[in-house]
C-alpha cells in the first residue's frame, strides 16, 4: 500500500478515538471536593527535579506511587505572567519547607513558544527551583484545569485521595497569604505564632 493511500487511514484511526471521547458527555467538572483530572507532563527542569515524566497519580489518587506524599500544589504559570514570577520564590520556599512533612509542589507551565519556554527555564534555574516543573505546551491541561480563558497563576491544592482541596484561579493577592495555611492545615501543622 502506497503512503498516499495510508494518510488518509492513518488521519481515520487518529481522529476516532477524538471523535468518541467528544460523544462521552462534557468534560470533566473541576470543582473542590471534586477529583483532580489525571495528567502526564514531560517536565522542564529534569536535571533540578530528578525526573523527566510527571503523573498525578505518582502523588494523589487511590493508589499513589509516592507513599510519603499527602498533598500536591498544582500551580500553573507562564514567563510572561508577572504574578507568577512574584509566587515563585513562594512556591521554593514552600517546597522546601514541607517536602518532608508530604508536600509535592509541581508547577505547569503553559508557555507555548520556543522563547517563552526557554524564559521559563531560565526563569526556574534562577530561583533554583527543584520540584518538577512541567510543559503544557500545547496547554491541553490548562484547558482542562482553567478553562479557555486560562487565569494566572492559578492554584489547585490536591488532596493525598485526589480531590481538590482549594482552588485560586488567577487570584489578585499574593499567594503567601493564603496558600501557607492551606498548606499547614492539611499537613496537621500548627501555624508558627507570631
Amino acid at each position: 500500500m502506497s503512503v498516499r493511500l495510508l494518510a488518509p487511514l492513518l488521519v481515520l484511526a487518529l481522529a476516532a478515538p477524538a471523535a468518541a471521547a467528544a460523544d462521552d458527555g462534557p468534560p470533566e467538572e473541576i470543582q473542590e471536593g471534586l477529583p483532580a483530572p489525571a495528567f502526564s507532563l514531560r517536565t522542564l527542569n529534569p536535571e533540578a527535579s530528578g525526573e523527566t515524566w510527571i503523573a498525578l497519580d505518582r502523588f494523589a489518587g487511590e493508589e499513589p506511587e509516592d507513599p510519603a506524599s499527602r498533598l500536591v500544589v498544582l500551580s500553573f504559570f507562564a514567563s510572561w505572567c508577572e504574578p507568577c514570577k512574584r509566587e515563585l520564590p513562594f512556591l521554593v520556599q514552600l517546597d522546601r519547607m514541607y517536602r518532608e512533612r508530604g508536600l509535592r509542589v509541581l508547577g505547569v507551565s503553559i508557555d507555548r513558544e520556543d522563547a517563552g519556554i526557554e524564559a521559563t527555564r531560565r526563569m526556574i534555574a534562577a530561583a533554583k527551583v527543584t520540584y518538577p516543573v512541567l510543559s503544557d505546551r500545547f496547554n491541553f491541561l490548562a484547558r482542562r484545569y482553567l478553562g479557555e480563558l486560562a487565569p494566572l497563576p492559578s492554584v489547585f491544592v490536591v488532596r493525598r485521595d485526589g480531590t481538590i482541596a482549594r482552588i485560586e484561579r488567577g487570584y489578585a493577592r499574593d499567594a503567601s497569604q493564603f496558600l501557607l495555611g492551606e498548606v499547614q492545615a492539611a499537613l496537621g501543622i500548627a501555624p508558627a505564632r507570631r
